[in-house]
């Protein structure tokens, strides 16, 4: 791994696990666990994209529940996948012990 790399995972790490983060080793072991979040983290983004979003006060439910079905649907064939945020956060506190433990060399 280059600089430029290290730096990037260890921005990204950062921002999951916050300042304890900064004293981890960016080596292989670090970026193979981060690797495995990231493809934890796609199972859930995937599944988050079946959830219907908050209903707004006055509206039909029915009218609701329509308008939803077709908001999952066309969610979920866009190409562009994104990751949720609560899904990352979700799978790095899962892993926390892992990388803990990557960065004392256990």
């Amino acid at each position: 791994m280059d600089l430029y790399e290290r730096d990037d995972l260890k921005e990204f790490l950062i921002e999951l696990f916050g300042s304890k983060a900064r004293g981890w080793p960016m080596n292989e072991q670090m970026f193979n666990l981060t690797y495995e979040l990231v493809i934890e983290s796609n199972r859930c983004s995937g599944m988050m994209d079946f959830v219907p979003r908050p209903m707004p006060p006055g509206v039909s439910a029915m009218r609701y529940l329509a308008d939803q079905a077709r908001g999952i649907f066309l969610r979920t064939i866009r190409q562009n996948k994104k990751q949720y945020v609560s899904c990352v956060k979700q799978v790095s506190r899962n892993m926390a012990t892992q990388f803990l433990e990557a960065a004392y060399g256990v």
